[in-house]
């Protein structure tokens, strides 16, 4: 059967105003530390019209030193009289993208606020500031502003009363304002209706994570925004078809003009929220390491086809579940493009039949799961129609445009990704003010200032408790720390050098931490999921697993201003803690097996001269993590997948609960490790290496934890092993259920195929 699109070219429809990515919450930090080859590169593919995802527009984050899913954005304003545009990497990217798309949209948001901003007229100055610094600074002119938090609260006050006049007063008439940025509901609707001071303010009105929108918002004059949605999973293909399906479903169910995805990219490590998912990843900069996700090109069969200030046809645009297209139109030249995607299993015959087209061909670009962004034969146009056979689960272009190009790198791509060790940083190369590389703070401002150890600049968490900032409303702020490194070390020495100064008061209690192994870190405020260190200024000290206190005791020859070394050796199941060469305690625990480094404090003042992370000796450094879903696991059972989670290492959860149900899978070298969750709800299982019952695990634990260890075993032959998982359906008594459940596998050689 044939379907049929029927498409008016002299009707045309609302403005296109462009795709695009958000740059926020520490998500590009990594990105700034790649060598310049490969940066430019990776910026090539994000921006550069007609090579890669040539997006359109981006939307940077107005910073506040909140955390506002997974890192921090380092303010401009952390107090009323300090100003300071050059931190953080926002406006940085959003140069960087202008330099290769003169004509790219931009649009700014805040997440938290600083805890000077108090009334309207400190916010306006903060506002003022950030525009003003991106103009003079870095030459950025914005094109849309929100007006308030991000998926908060909108102030019709504010926003009629002092921001908009404010802006046409101060330079900045033509920066067009927009809301309310929700994720709830079309809470502007209300707002809007009988309010004409309102809608003369804003130029847009911005949705997030939603297609459709009511009768009213359609009907209302202003031009609607779907201004953050999704990016896609990165590791399963049909997720980048529903973004695909999502772009088309903005218009042709909601009349959005524009599409923005978050984030932009991911240079952030897997172990914090909201990640494993992006168009590109780029989480190694020490290699040079980076991949373009086959979804980069399912957003360049929009992207490289059409541009901001062509207009959609509406009779081209329609979404539904297995066909889907959307038709826009140049409307200097006539040029024109449609996209359309099938998500169905089966391919789908189409007649594109055109009222208005004068072109006797289309050229016709495909991306599917095997191949991305290659270009067919032309379709011919006959007596204004053009037949053409969808594949199953894919995206075409057909256009009368011409340029588009695949675009490659110039450099051969990098394929190691491991952290080089030993590492050290004594953090005198920086600039004062800047942050070191490979960190992403969580909480805080960790800078390079000056007034270290014998002279030299030192690190420093430099907010004050009085300048910590308002949380953005759904993510509390955790205490101050960074982290950093490569995730999958797992037998390292880690030391730090560092001085404590004086007490902000009486009543505060001080502390400096350290962390090794940092394998998660949670959404909310609560300690991250390492092995770490507090010292506190009274000489007490607390060894942690997570937020569970392992160990404890005090110092003799602490003092504040002194510089002192505390150090964290791992090795296996085996964790030592010292402090200025001498051992503190060592015991044995095996719940987190691997990952980052993390440096932290309370809001009181410690500099960190030196870092120093080191691999031990006759022990392997850094483990392969494998995903429990890779192809080389071979399931049997009732496993199913539960797990789509950033909580999750690869947004991937295999549970099972009824017995016999076994994974299968071989490996190389001497150690394994399965990764998994445990909470109130898990059962217990066996486990068998090469054939030989090894252990019997419980899963059970009162509180749940993400990405711990199920099993270990460290002192295999370095050789081929096969493991054999199988759940035996018993629980503990205080379990409410006998599921196993199973996230990734950590070996010190490689999960092997067949």
């Amino acid at each position: 059967m044939v379907q049929t699109i029927s498409i008016d070219t002299r009707t045309r429809g609302r403005i296109f105003r462009g795709i695009g990515g958000v740059t926020s919450n520490g998500m590009t930090k990594l990105l700034v530390e790649y060598p310049q080859a490969e940066r430019d590169e990776i910026l090539d593919f994000l921006f550069t019209p007609k090579f890669g995802a040539s997006f359109h527009t981006v939307k940077v984050e107005i910073g506040s030193d909140a955390n506002g899913t997974c890192g921090t954005e380092p303010s401009h304003m952390r107090k009323e009289d300090d100003f300071d545009i050059t931190r953080g990497v926002g406006l940085w990217l959003a140069q960087e993208a202008k330099r290769r798309n003169p004509a790219i949209i931009l649009d700014a948001i805040r997440w938290g606020t600083p805890a000077w901003v108090t009334d309207n007229e400190k916010k306006y100055q903060y506002y003022l500031n950030f525009l003003t610094g991106a103009r003079d600074v870095y030459g950025l002119h914005f094109d849309y502003l929100a007006p308030d938090e991000n998926e908060g609260d909108f102030s019709i006050d504010w926003v009629v009363d002092v921001l908009r006049p404010g802006l046409d007063r101060d330079g900045f008439a033509l920066v067009q304002l927009s809301g309310a940025d929700s994720t709830e509901d079309w809470n502007i609707e209300a707002l809007l209706k009988g309010n004409p001071d309102l809608r003369s303010s804003i130029g847009a009105v911005t949705r997030h994570y939603k297609q459709d929108s009511p009768q009213y918002i359609r009907d209302c004059g202003i031009e609607i925004l779907n201004s953050e949605d999704i990016a896609p999973f990165r590791h399963a293909f049909s997720y980048a078809l529903d973004m695909a399906y999502k772009i088309i479903r903005s218009y042709a169910s909601g009349k959005m003009v524009q599409y923005v995805m978050h984030p932009i990219i991911e240079a952030i490590y897997d172990n914090l929220p909201y990640t494993c998912k992006s168009i590109l990843h780029a989480a190694h900069p020490w290699s040079g390491h980076y991949h373009v996700e086959s979804s980069l090109w399912v957003v360049a069969q929009f992207t490289q086809f059409i541009a901001p200030g062509w207009q959609y046809l509406d009779s081209g645009c329609h979404a539904s579940q297995t066909l889907s297209y959307l038709t826009l139109q140049d409307p200097s030249n006539g040029d024109i493009s449609l996209v359309i995607l099938n998500r169905s299993e089966s391919a789908i015959d189409v007649a594109i039949e055109f009222d208005g087209l004068a072109a006797s061909s289309l050229s016709c670009w495909k991306t599917c799961e095997e191949e991305q962004f290659i270009r067919l034969d032309d379709v011919e146009v006959v007596m204004n129609t053009a037949k053409i056979t969808i594949a199953a689960q894919s995206v075409y272009s057909l256009t009368t445009t011409e340029g588009q190009q695949k675009g490659t790198g110039a450099t051969p791509l990098v394929t190691t990704t491991t952290f080089p060790l030993p590492y050290t940083d004594d953090f005198s190369s920086y600039q004062v003010g800047t942050q070191p590389r490979y960190t992403i703070d969580q909480a805080g401002a960790f800078e390079i200032q000056a007034g270290g150890r014998d002279g030299h600049r030192s690190l420093v968490q430099v907010l004050t408790l009085a300048e910590k900032p308002i949380d953005w409303e759904r993510r509390p702020t955790p205490n101050p720390y960074t982290v950093l490194g490569g995730q999958e070390l797992t037998n390292y020495s880690v030391s730090i050098d560092f001085a404590m100064d004086e007490m902000p008061g009486a009543d505060y209690e001080g502390y400096v931490m350290l962390g090794a192994r940092c394998n998660h870190n949670s959404q909310r405020s609560e300690f991250a999921q390492a092995y770490s260190v507090r010292l506190y200024h009274n000489r007490r000290w607390v060894l942690f697993c997570g937020a569970i206190a392992l160990m404890a005791g005090r110092v003799d020859d602490f003092s504040l201003g002194a510089w002192h070394t505390l150090s964290l050796h791992c090795e296996d199941d085996q964790i030592t803690l010292s402090y200025d060469g001498d051992q503190l305690c060592t015991l044995k625990d095996s719940a987190i097996p691997s990952g980052n480094v993390i440096i932290g404090s309370g809001y009181n003042v410690v500099r960190y001269a030196q870092v120093t992370i080191s691999p031990i000796a006759g022990s392997i450094a850094q483990c392969r993590r494998y995903p429990i879903t890779h192809q080389a696991v071979k399931n049997s059972g009732s496993w199913r997948e539960v797990g789509s989670y950033s909580d999750n290492y690869h947004r991937t959860l295999l549970a099972a609960s009824a017995p016999g149900s076994t994974l299968e899978f071989s490996f190389s070298g001497p150690s394994l490790v399965l990764v998994g969750v445990v909470d109130n709800e898990s059962g217990r299982a066996e486990v068998f290496i090469d054939g030989e019952l090894i252990a019997r695990i419980d899963g059970y634990s009162a509180t749940k934890y993400y990405r711990r260890s199920l099993f270990s075993a460290y002192d295999l032959e370095d050789a081929i092993h096969t493991c054999t998982l199988r759940v035996l359906g018993t629980s503990h008594e205080d379990s409410l259920h006998t599921n196993v459940q199973v996230n990734a596998i950590e070996v010190a050689g490689e999960l092997l195929n067949g």
